[in-house]
């Protein structure tokens, strides 16, 4: 298993208009084109943005979160598949890593503050 790599993801809650490509009213928000990064800066935090650590486990990805992802009810609704685009994909080996629509659920035993899932992804 290789070690989790960061990726910056674009989180939301609360119904809002459209802003900075991410058009769902709540839930994850993954903006494309989204990269591998360490940290966000604090206007990007302002916005809703933070960091994951993912990797791939048994056919899935995992993201483990920095900041609150889940909604209210403790998951993550996914509305339509989403293709991780092609840094990303190559960043953990493939050539296309596509997330399947779904509503998640985040699992906080292991990280108490903002838990952590584990999408089921066409992996190519």
């Amino acid at each position: 298993m290789k070690k989790p790599r960061k990726i910056k993801v674009k989180f939301k809650h609360h119904p809002s208009p459209p802003t900075s490509g991410c058009t769902k009213p709540f839930g994850l928000c993954i903006i494309i084109p989204i990269n591998f990064a360490e940290d966000v800066t604090p206007e990007e935090y302002a916005e809703g943005y933070g960091i994951a650590d993912c990797e791939v486990v048994n056919e899935q990805f995992h993201m483990i979160f920095n900041r609150r992802a889940a909604l209210d009810d403790g998951t993550i609704p996914i509305e339509n598949n989403w293709n991780l685009g092609e840094e990303i994909a190559r960043g953990f080996g493939y050539s296309e890593i596509i997330i399947q629509s779904g509503d998640y659920n985040v699992n906080f035993s292991n990280y108490p503050e903002f838990g952590e899932v584990f999408f089921n992804a066409n992996l190519n």
